[in-house]
């Protein structure tokens, strides 16, 4: 059997159902049935507060004694006080409502009985066995044990309270501010008779109902909630095989603000991607495929017209060969270089370096040919830091961007290179004048193959793998290079690097 996630969320959601429902339906019972005891135990205490006061009476009557409180009279006083004759708060009914006592309480001798039994007093007709009124251990009588005692904790009449770990209800009895006896009554612990047990019984039965209902509601909505939560991730892996099976063009499109649509998000992101890389990766076979093609064309060419005896084999012709062969390899230099920077094949050996005196010999490099060209270079700016870097590899990031600014510049024309300080780096910036690139185009510099067909059209040999060898070497220094329109007409190349040390600090 596989547990999926919905399987999984499904249980999960009775799981933490079940436990709440017991927890909670556990909790209601204890606290109902405590509840309950609690409000009987203190009506009990209500009456016997009560009867306290009538007995406190009948001890003024008899002299100040307990002369009078025998078992039969004690009996009346209990049954006056009990729940059949007097209301919620223990107060008697009216004589001619309350109902009459025990043929035993109206005797003067106690009824017969086992011995040891001599206090016990059958209750009315219809009550129960003997004992069961007076709720004696085992009975299922409605009154607790109930019995009068002395200041000196003699029973003066009632029943014993048995000595356990259950704190008796106690009630002093006061004459004029003076304590003279207690009443005492044994507190309920349990359901006793059959209306308490069935009212019990009867909660147990709605309790499961409500359970059972609570679980099945639960059902629904657990079905209803994992169908709803899973969705999003069942449309996620469709899109995930989609793109597996080379489907790039697809796009999920969910406009959700939680975690799941920051997923999705990024699965869109991902195919955009993939998409990109493919376009790129074909047309860099095409542009490959062309710019060998173009070549390798014109040396056949010259080739066929030299077999053919059209054009003579003479020096005249070796050059132009030459030049072919010398661009063809400049190609495979280039590409070979870039594939190598792409799978940081190439070779860096970091120290500090001063980014100054680097472009002033990159400069000085290229003067000749941009003074041969019509063209104007300067350097401006100094800068206090070092960064670490590779001379070597820097040197031919600076070579690189200045050929191509002199390559894409209209002569007369200006280049101009300018130095600063940043906080925590150095920025270079390298601007020429027209003609210009589109801000739109301006990252696409960067791409390996790519030039722009329009003002900046090829010039020289090149075949736009410049820009995007430099692009490598600048993420190798951990910098950054970025390219917008210049405000002298041209391309404006930006090249941040970060500082490690300053000069003066060695």
């Amino acid at each position: 059997m596989v547990f999926t996630i919905a399987k999984k969320l499904n249980f999960a959601f009775l799981g933490l159902t079940l436990v709440v429902l017991i927890s909670t339906l556990g909790l209601a019972r204890w606290s109902f049935e405590q509840g309950f005891l609690d409000y009987v135990n203190a009506l009990e205490e209500t009456r016997l507060h009560l009867l306290a006061d009538s007995l406190s009476r009948e001890y003024i009557e008899a002299g100040n004694s307990w002369s009078t409180i025998n078992e039969r009279r004690f009996e009346v006083l209990l049954w006056e006080y009990s729940p059949r004759n007097s209301n919620e708060e223990g107060i008697p009914a009216p004589p001619d409502l309350m109902l009459p006592p025990p043929e035993h309480a109206l005797s003067d001798h106690p009824p017969p009985g086992p011995p040891g039994a001599a206090r016990s007093r059958p209750g009315p007709p219809g009550m129960g066995p003997p004992g069961a009124e007076r709720g004696r251990p085992g009975s299922r009588g409605r009154r607790p044990l109930t019995a009068l005692y002395d200041l000196n904790k003699k029973l003066v009449a009632g029943d014993d309270i048995p000595s356990d770990n259950v704190k008796p209800i106690n009630v002093p009895v006061v004459v004029n501010g003076e304590h003279v006896g207690d009443l005492r009554s044994a507190p309920r612990r349990h359901f006793n008779s059959p209306q308490e047990t069935a009212f019990s019984r009867q909660q147990w039965v709605t309790s499961g109902l409500i359970g059972v209902i609570s679980l099945a509601l639960a059902i629904m909505v657990s079905l209803l909630l994992s169908r709803v939560l899973l969705a999003p991730i069942r449309r996620a892996m469709s899109g995930i095989s989609w793109l597996s099976n080379g489907d790039y063009a697809v796009r999920l499109n969910e406009k959700r603000e939680d975690e799941l649509g920051q997923l999705m998000g990024d699965l869109d992101r991902l195919a955009h991607k993939l998409e990109e890389n493919r376009s790129s990766r074909q047309r860099w076979l095409a542009d490959i495929s062309h710019e060998l093609r173009t070549p390798v064309t014109v040396l056949t060419g010259e080739i066929e017209t030299m077999k053919d005896g059209i054009r003579p084999l003479d020096m005249q012709q070796i050059l132009s060969l030459d030049q072919e062969v010398t661009r063809l390899r400049h190609l495979i230099d280039d590409l070979y270089e870039l594939s190598v920077s792409d799978i940081g094949g190439l070779r860096y050996t970091f120290g500090p370096v001063d980014l100054q005196e680097c472009l002033a010999a990159a400069a000085e490099s290229v003067q000749f040919r941009a003074r041969e060209q019509g063209i104007e270079l300067k350097v401006t700016g100094e800068i206090d830091s070092l960064i670490n870097g590779d001379t070597q590899r820097l040197d031919q990031l600076f070579v690189n961007l200045l050929e191509n600014s002199l390559a894409y510049t209209d002569a007369p024309g200006r280049v101009e290179i300018a130095l600063s300080q940043a906080e925590g780096g150095v920025v270079i910036k390298i601007q020429d004048t027209p003609p210009g690139v589109d801000e739109e185009e301006c990252e696409k510099l960067f791409e390996p193959l790519y030039r722009h067909e329009i003002s900046r059209s090829r010039r020289t040999a090149g075949v736009g793998l410049g820009l995007a060898i430099c692009r490598n070497i600048v993420d190798a220094h951990g910098g950054r290079i970025i390219a917008s329109p210049s405000v002298l007409g041209g391309l404006c190349i930006q090249l941040v690097f970060p500082a490690s040390t300053s000069k003066s600090g060695g």
